[in-house]
């Protein structure tokens, strides 16, 4: 067997979305990636949806590979498959240690660990600095299960009897640099190579889990600019996202970055996208990332109700949103804003009012979601206990999918008149403002996400009708009295 680490992004089983065929590398086992090249680490990739591969081309590549260490990297929704790869890894070839990265094992990792059997270990947190401590315990014959972010089992008498140890979420730094860049040298040719110039979030959403901590920590100017000019020249990059949570956290930073970037003179060579925060952005931010580069930003409004925007604690209103468009207007950005249905208590009027407020911000490209009661966020929490009016309808991670899903409903809207009123928010907002050609555009994008929703909705329209006639036919039974 080889001392070699790979590093797996699993496919989509079924294609549905634009998420399952990316034109961009997986970002997060990237900078795994990387840092491992930066300590002499043997290491490779697959990027099942990059590369477009099936399950099977998949694990035949690992196993081919036959690598010491194996990690994987799941959100929600994929880590049923990622435990597919898992099994069939350890079937045909047993010696490999499977590691499961990701959001979703650093929330549950107790849970995951029960759950799914053939994962050797998962890492909580950041995975940088904790894996390749645990890469370098494994080479050097140690006991990994004492690293700080590692989760594991403990011995026992029977396979089925086990306590699982764990030793809280993985060390971090609060010098980014450190963390050194993406081995995109390792994945096929792409389109687009993502960045991140920081991490952590400082809002309390309570549908986020806020995955990199409520502390910002951020990258200097210098290194982003040293990265952004290698994608150029190496690989050929014309268009960058930013996977920074809120990229204008800082304005300060944003003015200095957007500054060496134009210094380097790659505001000619390449154009930008990112998330903002409707209460983070001023005209002179907004015009100086304009000069830099930026096209487009986006960002997050949730809700047009006053009173659930309120209790979502994003910290933000309806004038605080229409603001942030009217700057991003009069700097010449484009914006795109997100909405979601579902959230704690609400009802069809709230709804509407959500709605309502897409319309009137006419943004340049719209995405209404439902909510999902992703692990680690406070709607989780609630979901679990049925509060907020939720009713959980799955379990099955698979249905952890916020625009095509099934994992919740509400006690004063069903699922069915959830994926109604989001079909409703993506048409109103076209029609009512003239914006036909758009929409056209809009349903080519999405034409296997809107597709699988109205086989949805309409498959639960005819087990209601089908219901409702088989009640009528059913002899009714006698009243009393």
């Amino acid at each position: 067997m080889n001392e070699r680490v790979l590093l797996v992004n699993p496919p989509a089983e079924v294609v549905r979305e634009c998420y399952d065929t990316p034109n961009y590398p997986a970002i997060g086992i990237a900078y795994v990636a990387g840092y491992l090249q930066r300590h002499d680490v043997d290491v490779s990739v697959v990027d099942g949806k990059l590369a477009r591969h099936t399950l099977a081309q998949t694990i035949d590549e690992i196993v081919t590979t036959n690598p010491r260490v194996l990690g994987l990297t799941a959100m929600t929704h994929m880590i049923a498959t990622a435990h597919k790869i898992a099994i069939a890894v350890r079937e045909r070839s047993p010696d490999t240690v499977i590691v499961l990265g990701g959001f979703h094992g650093s929330f549950l990792p107790e849970q995951t660990l029960r759950e799914f059997p053939a994962f050797n270990y998962v890492v909580v947190g950041e995975g940088e600095l904790a894996f390749l401590e645990f890469v370098q315990a494994v080479f050097a014959g140690s006991n990994p299960a004492e690293i700080q972010g590692v989760a594991s089992r403990t011995a026992a008498p029977t396979p089925d009897e086990f306590a699982v140890r764990l030793n809280g979420r993985g060390k971090l730094t609060d010098h980014l640099d450190e963390v050194g860049m993406p081995a995109w040298d390792l994945f096929p040719r792409a389109e687009m190579y993502p960045i991140m110039t920081q991490r952590g979030c400082p809002f309390g959403c309570n549908f986020c889990s806020r995955p990199y901590g409520r502390t910002v920590r951020q990258r200097t100017p210098a290194h982003v600019v040293a990265e952004l000019r290698r994608s150029v020249e190496e690989y050929g990059c014309k268009h960058v996202d930013l996977y920074d949570e809120t990229f204008t956290v800082r304005r300060d930073y944003v003015a200095s970055l957007c500054d060496a970037i134009c210094d380097a003179g790659l505001d000619e060579k390449l154009s930008f996208w990112s998330y903002v925060h409707a209460n983070t952005v001023d005209l002179p931010t907004a015009k100086k990332m304009k000069r830099a580069g930026f096209r487009e930003v986006g960002f997050g409004v949730e809700s047009g109700n006053p009173e659930i925007m309120k209790q979502m604690k994003k910290g933000v209103t309806r004038e605080d949103v229409h603001r942030a468009a009217d700057i991003f207007r009069k700097a010449g950005l484009k914006f795109a804003a997100y909405f979601i249905i579902g959230h704690p208590n609400e009802t069809k009027k709230s709804a509407l009012d959500t709605i309502d407020l897409a319309v009137k911000l006419n943004p340049d490209s719209v995405a209404f979601g439902i909510m999902t009661p992703y692990p680690g966020t406070e709607v989780w929490d609630m979901a679990k206990r049925g509060e907020g009016g939720y009713r959980m309808l799955s379990m099955r991670w698979e249905d952890f999918n916020k625009q095509i899903g099934s994992a919740l409903e509400l006690e004063n809207l069903s699922r069915r008149q959830m994926e109604m009123l989001q079909l409703r928010g993506y048409l109103t907002v076209y029609l009512k403002n003239f914006r036909l050609r758009e929409l056209y555009e809009a349903v080519a994008i999405n034409r296997k996400r809107i597709t699988f929703i109205l086989k949805k909705i309409l498959s639960k329209t005819r087990r209601t009708a089908s219901s409702s006639w088989l009640e009528r036919k059913r002899p009714q039974p006698a009243m009393n009295g």
